[in-house]
């Protein structure tokens, strides 16, 4: 029971640093990788449209390219060779079919933060749902899902968070469907 209770002070926590209004649309993690593969796995169907910037890290472009094999189609907005991202350029990537847009808030090659609020916006605007990747950023930059318009939320718990390997998690927004989440795993 006690470490029931701890488990949901986390996530109560967590639920908190995020803005996120309700814990329980928290879904802890073996890492950021399982968090991204369950999102993009979990929500993207054949004929779904998906938007990636070219400076993703392997957990969001592996996933993605297997997607692509599957029928998903994607469009990658090229960021500058600075790594910084024209929220204009992402605004025109964006099709009928996109259902799902993807960024890291900070890269791990190069560290540039990514315009999150604004492309955050321009998502809300178009009803599409935005993946945030903050495996560098978790514990580190300040996040708040609703006023940045992040709809799904990737971390990592060993990193800016300060926990263990091993531990990283998943915050669905409530724009987010969640009963139209395929399982990754099934069993019991």
């Amino acid at each position: 029971a006690e470490a029931g209770r701890l488990v949901y002070r986390t996530r109560e926590a967590l639920a908190h640093l995020f803005s996120l209004a309700d814990p329980l649309r928290l879904v802890f993690t073996h890492n950021a990788t399982y968090a991204l593969n369950l999102a993009l796995r979990g929500l993207l169907r054949p004929g779904d449209h998906v938007v990636a910037s070219s400076m993703e890290h392997n957990a969001v472009m592996r996933p993605l390219r297997a997607l692509e094999e599957a029928g998903v189609e994607l469009t990658t907005v090229r960021c500058a060779g600075d790594g910084t991202l024209d929220p204009a350029a992402v605004h025109r990537a964006l099709r009928p079919a996109t259902r799902l847009l993807v960024l890291n808030h900070a890269s791990n090659v190069c560290g540039t933060i990514l315009p999150v609020g604004e492309v955050g916006r321009l998502a809300r605007e178009a009803g599409v749902l935005f993946l945030l990747d903050a495996a560098q950023t978790a514990g580190v930059l300040p996040i708040a899902m609703e006023e940045m318009g992040v709809d799904l939320l990737a971390f990592t718990g060993h990193k800016g968070l300060l926990g263990p390997t091993g531990t990283g998690g998943l915050a669905i927004g409530p724009r987010v469907p969640v009963e139209q989440f395929a399982p990754l795993v099934r069993g019991g």
